[in-house]
């Protein structure tokens, strides 16, 4: 019987991620799991590499036993071996994304170049960098610059690594009719002929240092150990904001937030481990904090109070119509949000709507008058801020310029907010 392929799971629970050909394995779970059983791990761009990084002799040993790997993502940290940390396109450009060259490989038979640069004629989903190639790897793709995006390596292991810069192979397509979509069914039984995987030690846990790093007082935000949370977190004129420093997500349940003024829960979180550090968040409002959450096509998490979320399918090419426009608009244009950002920032696209609780002020809906910001200050005693925007995950990503001007109005007001907020506590 055919070895299955596995792929590590961040459990982020998004009604847009269906089933994909892989068993899930959630990567908290690692040093549990017999990979053995596995001809090769999928891991994807929103994995905790601080986790990974702590396991990192686990994806070795699976490896040098003959399995293997494919990563498709930014590296930020030190777990797969042989690869180097991304490199991203500066500055991006329509030409610098093109796909200039694809190698003769099972993975890519029969895709062409513009069925990978271009998704509806948009540019930019396939690879927006490169990682550096280790020595004595294959490239099999390169952009017009000729960056390597896409690689497989045979020599830093007894197994196979194949690092794709910037998007999931297994997930990638191009829409009805583009050569891309063989894409999944070829990478799956390429990973099943290319594995030799045999017996593997037995996995050890591997506790590190305590991630998180909390000082009274400010705003802090959530870190879920992925490497658009990480590039956010660590791009100076947003970090500035974040005086209350971060908070590791698997150390969520073991901080006390109660001497911050607010907090920042991105979206596409683990959503079991957020659920087990519910308390801590809900301490901090009961104590009158200020606690922000974002969502990119997952539930808002349910235990934040009055939150009300429904999905709806998300439109990505809105825009390409024209004189299209998602039709944004705030029942409240008086708001000192809009001092600092404008609906048009607000507009790229969103995941889903929210039914306010009575007496939230809502700042940004539909034209159906469907919410997808607002604040509560009757809830709890404390402050919640809520959005079905995604904005965190994409600038962290490289990718949706709209993203960076959110948050470039968007944090300046809520430091504002926050601070306000913990004056009258």
């Amino acid at each position: 019987m055919t070895a299955p392929v596995a792929t590590l799971d961040m459990d982020i629970r998004s009604p847009e991620i269906g089933p994909d050909g892989t068993e899930w394995v959630d990567l908290y779970a690692l040093a549990g799991t017999d990979l053995s059983r596995y001809a090769g791990l999928i891991v994807p761009a929103m994995a905790d590499q601080e986790h990974l990084e702590r396991h990192r002799r686990i994806i070795r040993d699976y490896l040098d036993a003959g399995g293997v790997v494919v990563f498709g993502g930014h590296l930020h940290r030190n777990w797969l071996p042989g690869a180097a940390p991304f490199l991203p396109l500066s500055p991006p450009s329509l030409g610098r994304y093109r796909v200039a060259a694809i190698a003769e490989h099972p993975v890519f038979a029969g895709v062409e170049a513009d069925d990978l640069t271009f998704r509806r004629g948009v540019a930019g989903f396939f690879a927006r960098g490169h990682h550096p190639v280790p020595e004595g790897a294959e490239v099999l793709v390169r952009l017009a610059g000729g960056e390597p995006t896409t690689y497989v390596d045979r020599v830093s292991t007894g197994g196979t690594i194949l690092v794709q810069a910037s998007c999931d192979l297994l997930r990638y397509t191009s829409g009805a009719g583009s050569t891309a979509q063989r894409i999944p069914d070829q990478l799956l039984d390429w990973v099943r002929a290319e594995s030799r995987v045999g017996a593997t030690p037995r996995p050890q846990p591997a506790p590190g240092s305590p991630l998180s790093d909390l000082r009274p007082g400010g705003l802090a935000a959530v870190y879920g150990g992925s490497a658009p949370h990480h590039r956010w977190l660590t791009t100076p004129k947003y970090a500035r904001y974040l005086t209350g420093g971060t908070v590791y997500l698997p150390e969520l349940d073991g901080a006390d937030l109660t001497g911050l003024d607010g907090l920042v829960i991105p979206e596409r979180m683990h959503r079991g481990l957020l659920e087990a550090g519910a308390r801590r968040v809900l301490e901090l409002l009961d104590a009158g904090g200020t606690v922000i959450a974002f969502s990119g096509g997952e539930p808002l998490p349910e235990f934040l109070p009055g939150v009300c979320w429904e999905h709806r399918p998300t439109n990505y090419w809105w825009w390409l119509e024209p004189g299209a426009s998602l039709g944004l608009r705030t029942p409240n244009p008086g708001h000192p949000l809009f001092d600092h950002v404008e609906l048009r920032d607000c507009s790229w696209h969103y995941h889903a709507m929210l039914t306010p609780p009575d007496g939230a002020e809502v700042l940004v809906e539909l034209p159906t008058g469907e919410a997808l910001l607002y604040v509560d200050r009757i809830s709890t005693p404390g402050t919640l801020i809520v959005a079905t925007l995604d904005p965190l995950s994409h600038f962290g990503s490289h990718f949706m310029p709209a993203t960076e001007r959110f948050l470039d109005g968007f944090l300046p007001w809520l430091a504002i907010t926050v601070t306000t907020a913990a004056a009258r506590r």
